[in-house]
């Protein structure tokens, strides 16, 4: 999937990269060379991993400190255990609503009788959810599909250094675009908003 622009949307990127790159003063600003544009994209990788992963990732057992507001009302996939989708339940959710509550809420409750799969966190008979969603799970997103009315949860285990979704391993993409001649972060489903098209990414600044 890449990124659809308004022409607005890529005159305000390639604006910021300007913007930054005189600040810089880096030679013939608005046409970056090969070489500029090869560091533009370690430095754009790094820096959305840094944010993705520090300002974004919430930890499963602790409060959401932001909201993840539905673009439209579906179910909810929750796994009942590490890298498995096949093992989850599904939550109706309603347009408007904080995803990252109903998420906090369903996994800060004891598990039902007879869950199969490993405790990460103890054995004691008074567990919750969220121990058996790995080491150290975060909640780094939801990944929207309009047409099936669906919703995935994205998750960082912070201890195991892994992106996941259902059973799978999922990672943060970059891609050139042509439109902007500059390199961008890949969208994750629908209605999905790209740290990028805030602020321009190849500043290394984490």
């Amino acid at each position: 999937m890449e990124r659809e622009w308004t022409e607005k949307q890529s005159e305000a990127w390639i604006n910021r990269r300007l913007e930054y790159r005189k600040q810089a003063k880096r030679d013939n600003p608005a046409r970056p060379r090969a070489e500029s544009l090869e560091k533009e994209h370690r430095l754009v990788e790094d820096r959305l991993f840094a944010i993705t992963t520090k300002n974004f990732a919430w930890e499963l057992q602790k409060h959401p400190f932001i909201q993840c507001i539905a673009p439209f009302s579906g179910r909810l996939t929750l796994p009942l255990r590490y890298m498995g989708d096949d093992s989850g339940q599904t939550l109706k959710f309603h347009e408007g609503e904080d995803l990252y509550l109903l998420i906090y809420h369903f996994y800060d409750s004891a598990p039902s009788p007879g869950s199969e799969g490993a405790n990460f966190v103890s054995g004691d008979l008074l567990t919750k959810r969220h121990e058996y969603l790995g080491p150290a799970p975060n909640v780094v997103g939801c990944r929207f599909d309009h047409a099936t009315k669906s919703a995935r949860i994205e998750w960082w285990d912070a201890y195991t250094r892994c992106f996941w979704i259902g059973n799978k391993i999922w990672k943060l993409e970059t891609y050139f675009d042509p439109t902007v001649q500059g390199w961008v972060s890949r969208p994750r489903g629908d209605f999905d908003k790209p740290l990028d098209m805030e602020e321009y990414l190849g500043t290394g600044r984490t």
